[in-house]
């Protein structure tokens, strides 16, 4: 194929954008021709995400397409909005952890899942789904495992200070690489996120979470100075867990809620029980 046409979609704080430079700048140093559209809302997280992505040994004259050759599906209802891109001789590639297939449009008939958030939580780590989405994606178009990685490395080298998670995502990577695709069977989409706010009290403390707004970041469990949150079994927004809480160890100093980019978690003293 002299041409390739590749729609990615999900939601805005999912790393959609992300997947998309990584295959678009590894698809040009190994000499394609790429044009690569990022949409996305003003809103940029919980929002439709998509990339639009071409990659051609000649020339291109226009960077949009009507139609594309493989669909890749992270989102629920981004299946709905990018459905107008799809036809019968389409891939479409889908998180069969969080997706469920029965409900495409008629005309997503050739489906190719993973279980990419299922493997990331229960193998790797819990924002490396769309790492293992992007090993597969690569392996798919013949761009180099080596290339590739030093690209997802140059991208988001700034999140990978931490040892332990580069070396987590290397293995998603790899992972992704050599995963078989399940086709006709396909996991159940149980990492459903919760909409139920959480709330916990104990040792005259009080913490409320919010699971529509946490993205699983995990910046409140790396801030807290005691240690005294982990990620737990309740999903949040992109189906990544949301911190669970000991009170006993907590010491309601407020770093969680002071340094949650979507104000997602706050603990505090509860004067009602030290009343």
């Amino acid at each position: 194929m002299t041409s390739m046409k590749i729609l990615l979609a999900g939601e805005g704080g999912q790393g959609i954008q992300t997947i998309a430079k990584v295959i678009s700048d590894s698809a040009a140093k190994a000499g394609y021709n790429v044009s690569y559209i990022p949409s996305f809302g003003v809103e940029q997280r919980g929002t439709p995400s998509v990339g639009f992505i071409i990659l051609s040994r000649e020339p291109i004259f226009y960077p949009r397409f009507d139609l594309t050759d493989y669909a890749v599906i992270l989102s629920q209802r981004s299946a709905e909005a990018i459905s107008i891109y799809v036809s019968p001789r389409t891939k479409v590639i889908f998180d069969s952890s969080t997706v469920d297939p029965k409900s495409f449009p008629r005309t997503f008939t050739h489906l190719f899942g993973t279980p990419a958030t299922k493997y990331a939580i229960e193998k790797f780590h819990p924002r490396s789904f769309n790492v293992i989405i992007t090993g597969k994606l690569s392996q798919i178009l013949g761009l180099a495992e080596k290339d590739v990685w030093a690209m997802i490395e140059k991208t988001l080298g700034a999140k990978f200070k931490d040892e332990k998670v580069r070396k987590a995502n290397e293995d998603a990577f790899i992972f992704g690489r050599n995963l078989v695709f399940e086709t006709g069977k396909f996991s159940d989409a149980s990492f459903v996120p919760s909409t139920e706010k959480i709330v916990v009290k104990g040792y005259n403390k009080k913490g409320e979470i919010l699971p529509s707004r946490c993205k699983g970041c995990g910046i409140c469990i790396e801030k807290c100075p005691v240690k005294a949150l982990k990620y737990g079994d309740i999903l949040g927004v992109f189906a990544t867990p949301v911190p669970d809480v000991d009170l006993e160890k907590c010491i309601a100093c407020g770093n969680c809620r002071r340094f949650c980019p979507d104000s997602a978690i706050n603990i505090e003293k509860d004067i009602k029980q030290e009343g």
